[in-house]
C-alpha cells in the first residue's frame, strides 16, 4: 500500500517541479540559453576535458540550448533534479525492504537542488555533476558487493576530474552506504585516501587553486561572486538522508501510526517549503529584465510592451526597453512620456559591468545605426559570460562586423555558429553576405544600417551621443530611430533650445515633414507663433495646451499641483517640463 502511495506522490512531487520551474523562472532559462553557446566538435570539447569538473560543463551546456521554449527548457531543467530524485531513492531501497517509509525524504534533496538553481549565480552544472555522482553509485549498488567496492573505488578519481568538488558527497555517500567496520580500512579507509590523495595531487600539480575550493560547491558558482552558505545544503542533505535511511534500516518501526507520519513528513515537509520559501531564492527584478531581454531577442516588441504596462516604471531599464519596443514600432515619439522618463537615461541608461545591462546597450545602439558602441557593448557583455560566448552576443557580432565589411572576423563567428544544434541555419543564412558587399547594401537589415555609418571616427562615442546621431542622420536622414532618438534626448534633457536647433535641422524636409505628437507639444512649449506655424501644429495639440496652461494657472498656488495636473496631462510634454 505505502509503495503504491509513494509512486504516485513521486509522480506528482515531478510533476510540480516542472510547473514551478515553468511558472516561476522560465525567462531565466532563456536567459541561460542566450548567454550560452554549444559547440559541437573536437576542438571545443577537448579544453573540457584538461579542466577539473569540465564534464559536467560541457553537458550542462549541451542541455542549457534547449532552455530557449519555455516548455521544454522546464523539463530539461528539472531532469537532473528527477534522476537524483530516481537515483536516491534506489539507494534507499538497496538498504533494505522496509525502507519505504523513508523513501520521501529524498525529496529533500531535490528541493535543495531547485532552490540553489534558483540563484542565477549558481551553474547548472552543479546539479548534473551531483546527479551524476549519485547515479554512479546506484549503478555501483546494484552488484554483488565485490564489484560494486571496485566500481565505487573507481569512480572516485573519475568524478573527481570529470565532475568536481561534488566527489566530496560521492565518497561520503559511498561510505554511509557501503561502508563497513568490520572490514576496517578496506571500505573506509582506502575511500578516503584515494580520495585525498587526488585532491592534494591536483592541489600540488596547480590545478586547482585551494583546497577548499576543490571540496566546496563554490565551484560551481560565479566565481567574481560570494556564494551564500545556502549553497551547501544540498550536499549535506543528501548525506544526512542517506546516513538516515542507513540508521532506519536498522530501527523497528512497529507502530503504523509512526510509520505513516515519517512517510507523509518526507512529502509535506519538503513540499511546502519548497512552495512558501521558494519565491525568496530569486530576485524578481532580475526575471523581469531576462524576460525583456528574451523579448528583445526575439523581436517581440508588442508582447515587451504588453508586458511593461502592468510594471511601475521606476527602474531606468525598464524605460530603456519600453522605449526601444516604441521605436521598433514606430512610436517613439508619440508616446515617449506615457512611461514616466526621468531624464535622458530614460532612454540610454549608463552601462555597467553587468552582462544584461551590457545587451541592452547593444540592442539600443544596434537599433539607432551606432554600430561600433553596439558591437563594443556586445564584446564586452560576451566576456561576462560562461565560456565567454553567448548566442545572443554572436550574432550581434556577426551582423556589426558584417555591416563594417569585416568579413574575415564574421567568418570566424559564423563558423562557431555552424556547429551549434540549433542555429545552423542561420548561419547558413549570414554566410551568404561573406566577401559580398552587393549583398549587404540589398539587404533589408543590414543595408540600412551601413548606410548610417558615420566618416567620422567618434571612437565609440568619446564625444556623446548626440554628435553620433547627428552623424548618422547625415548620412542617411531616412533612419527615423536616430531621428527619434535625438530629438527626445533634447527634450528629456529639457534643452527646448537645443531641440528648436534640431527641429530647423531635421524638419521640414521631403524626409520628415510631420511632427510626431510629443514633439508637436514641445513646440507648443517654445511659445513661438512662427514655429507653431512652420510645423503645422494640429488643432487638437493647441487646444490641449490651452487647457493645460488654463488649469496650470488656476491651480499652481495649489501645494497639490502636480498631483492634479498629473491626471489629465502626466503623459504630456509640458507636465515633464514643469514638474518632473
Amino acid at each position: 500500500m505505502m509503495k503504491k502511495i509513494n509512486a504516485c506522490l513521486g509522480i506528482l512531487f515531478a510533476g510540480l517541479l516542472g510547473c514551478l520551474v515553468y511558472r516561476q523562472i522560465p525567462y531565466q532559462l532563456c536567459q541561460l540559453e542566450h548567454t550560452n553557446m554549444f559547440v559541437g566538435d573536437w576542438d571545443w570539447f577537448l579544453p573540457f576535458l584538461e579542466r577539473m569538473g569540465g564534464t559536467a560543463q560541457w553537458l550542462s551546456t549541451w542541455g542549457i540550448q534547449f532552455f530557449d521554449d519555455t516548455m521544454t527548457g522546464a523539463l530539461v531543467f528539472v531532469l537532473p533534479i528527477i534522476l537524483s530524485f530516481v537515483a536516491i531513492i534506489g539507494l534507499l531501497r538497496t538498504l533494505g525492504k522496509k525502507l519505504s517509509v523513508w523513501v520521501p525524504w529524498a525529496t529533500g534533496v531535490s528541493v535543495c537542488q531547485l532552490l540553489s538553481l534558483y540563484d542565477y549565480n549558481f551553474y547548472w552544472a552543479g546539479a548534473v555533476a551531483l546527479t551524476l555522482a549519485i547515479v554512479w553509485l546506484w549503478v555501483a549498488s546494484l552488484f554483488k558487493p565485490a564489484v560494486r567496492n571496485v566500481l565505487f573505488l573507481a569512480g572516485i578519481p573519475l568524478v573527481v576530474w570529470m565532475l568536481g568538488p561534488v566527489a566530496l558527497v560521492y565518497v561520503l555517500s559511498g561510505l554511509i552506504l557501503f561502508g563497513n567496520r568490520k572490514a576496517g580500512f578496506a571500505t573506509i579507509g582506502v575511500p578516503l585516501t584515494i580520495y585525498g590523495g587526488m585532491i592534494a595531487l591536483l592541489y600540488f600539480m596547480g590545478i586547482v587553486p585551494t583546497l577548499s575550493w576543490a571540496m566546496s560547491p563554490k565551484a560551481y558558482y560565479e566565481f567574481l561572486l560570494e556564494m551564500p552558505l545556502y549553497h551547501w545544503t544540498t550536499w549535506g542533505v543528501v548525506v544526512l538522508v542517506l546516513g538516515g535511511g542507513r540508521w532506519v534500516s536498522n530501527v523497528p518501526l512497529r507502530k503504523k501510526a509512526i510509520t505513516w507520519m515519517v512517510n507523509l513528513g518526507g512529502w509535506l515537509v519538503p513540499t511546502l517549503m519548497l512552495i512558501l520559501f521558494g519565491k525568496n531564492f530569486y530576485n524578481p527584478t532580475n526575471l523581469d529584465l531576462w524576460r525583456l531581454n528574451h523579448y528583445a531577442y526575439t523581436e517581440d516588441w508588442d508582447g515587451m510592451l504588453d508586458f511593461m504596462a502592468g510594471k511601475p516604471m521606476n527602474n531606468y531599464l525598464f524605460m530603456n526597453y519600453a522605449n526601444m519596443a516604441l521605436a521598433h514600432q514606430g512610436e517613439l515619439a508619440n508616446r515617449a512620456f506615457q512611461y514616466y522618463p526621468r531624464g535622458i537615461h530614460s532612454l540610454l541608461a549608463t552601462a555597467n559591468s553587468t552582462g544584461t545591462v551590457r545587451l541592452l546597450a547593444s540592442d539600443i545602439h544596434y537599433a539607432v545605426g551606432c554600430i561600433a558602441e553596439a558591437q563594443q557593448h556586445a564584446f564586452e557583455a560576451q566576456v561576462t559570460f560562461p565560456n565567454s560566448m553567448g548566442i545572443q552576443t554572436m550574432k550581434r557580432l556577426v551582423k556589426t562586423n558584417l555591416i563594417f565589411g569585416h568579413h574575415e572576423v564574421a567568418e570566424k563567428y559564423l563558423s562557431l555558429i555552424e556547429k551549434t544544434t540549433l542555429y545552423k541555419d542561420w548561419a547558413r543564412k549570414y554566410r551568404k553576405f561573406l566577401y559580398h558587399d552587393e549583398a549587404i547594401e540589398a539587404d533589408a537589415e543590414l543595408g540600412e544600417k551601413r548606410r548610417g555609418l558615420s566618416n567620422r571616427n567618434r571612437f565609440a562615442m568619446f564625444y556623446g551621443w548626440q554628435p553620433e546621431l547627428e552623424d548618422i542622420l547625415e548620412a542617411n536622414p531616412n533612419n527615423k530611430m536616430a531621428l527619434e532618438y535625438l530629438g527626445l534626448s533634447f527634450l528629456m534633457n529639457k534643452d527646448l533650445k537645443g531641440f528648436l536647433s534640431f527641429l530647423d535641422v531635421h524638419y521640414g524636409t521631403k524626409e520628415n515633414k510631420e511632427l510626431p505628437l510629443s514633439f508637436q507639444q514641445a513646440v507648443m512649449a517654445l511659445d513661438r507663433p512662427d514655429k507653431i506655424e512652420e510645423y503645422g501644429i494640429s488643432a487638437k495639440v493647441k487646444d490641449q495646451y490651452r487647457e493645460f496652461m488654463s488649469r496650470y494657472a488656476q491651480n499652481r498656488q495649489n501645494t497639490n499641483v502636480k498631483n492634479l495636473m498629473y491626471r489629465s496631462f502626466g503623459h504630456t510634454v509640458w507636465y515633464y517640463l514643469i514638474f518632473v
